[in-house]
């Protein structure tokens, strides 16, 4: 196995849960406050994605209840991506 920082493995869930991480916060955050809405699709479309990879992170974890808060955030980036389309057209 791979070692990153001080030793942790850098197995498949550390890796997904670096995904979550930067797409889900490092990158979608500065994205979904822009004024353009293009912009705003691919930050909701980060959080999702983000998000997803998270709810993998869960499932192998056994946190049930977080899987539902981050289908929640998934379900706001879906809404979100369709109203900004339509605000796009």
């Amino acid at each position: 196995m791979a070692y990153f920082f001080s030793g942790a493995e850098l197995n498949s869930l550390t890796i997904l849960q670096m995904i979550s991480v930067f797409f889900g916060t490092v990158m979608a955050a500065p994205l979904m406050v822009s004024k353009k809405a293009n912009k705003r699709i691919i930050g909701y479309t980060a959080m999702a994605i983000g998000c997803i990879a998270a709810i993998l992170v869960q499932v192998s974890a056994g946190l049930y209840i977080f899987i539902l808060a981050n289908l929640y955030w998934v379900l706001n980036s879906i809404i979100a991506i369709r109203k900004n389309s339509k605000l796009k057209k």
